[in-house]
């Protein structure tokens, strides 16, 4: 799947396969204590910490000439959710402008759970749009 816009500049074209990519190193340098997810909170490849190997755990799309992204993370126990949110908005608003060529709009992070001897389900949502909230999802 691809997200596309038509603006000025031309045709915005950004694959998944990119989004989740330049997102995977941003999370991988958590070393392990954010994990992505599917929606539902399920660790594929037996909750292998590196995002890279990861697909699935990003959505998005073009809107104003803007990517919005929504993430769904697992956080290890005792990280806190408020400053990893932080961080990883921080980085990927960074990011995404560098390697993609494109800024970000609305950035949504979807803590699907918290993951300590085993995964304890969460829905604990966090939307940036220039500034960071804790949100109830809508899903």
């Amino acid at each position: 799947m691809s997200y596309h816009e038509e603006n000025e500049s031309g045709r915005i074209r950004i694959g998944r396969g990119v989004i989740e990519s330049v997102s995977a190193r941003v999370i991988d340098e958590f070393d392990g204590r954010v994990i992505v997810s599917d929606p539902k909170g399920r660790l594929k490849h037996g909750g292998t910490p590196r995002a890279e190997d990861e697909k699935g755990f990003a959505r998005a799309r073009v809107r104003d000439g803007k990517l919005d992204i929504k993430l769904y993370l697992i956080v290890q126990f005792g990280a806190s959710l408020r400053e990893t949110a932080k961080t990883l908005v921080d980085r990927i608003r960074k990011e995404f402008p560098e390697q993609a060529g494109i800024d970000v709009g609305l950035l949504t992070l979807v803590f699907v759970g918290t993951l300590s001897e085993k995964l304890s389900k969460r829905n604990i949502v966090f939307v940036d749009d220039g500034e960071l909230r804790e949100a109830i999802d809508e899903e």
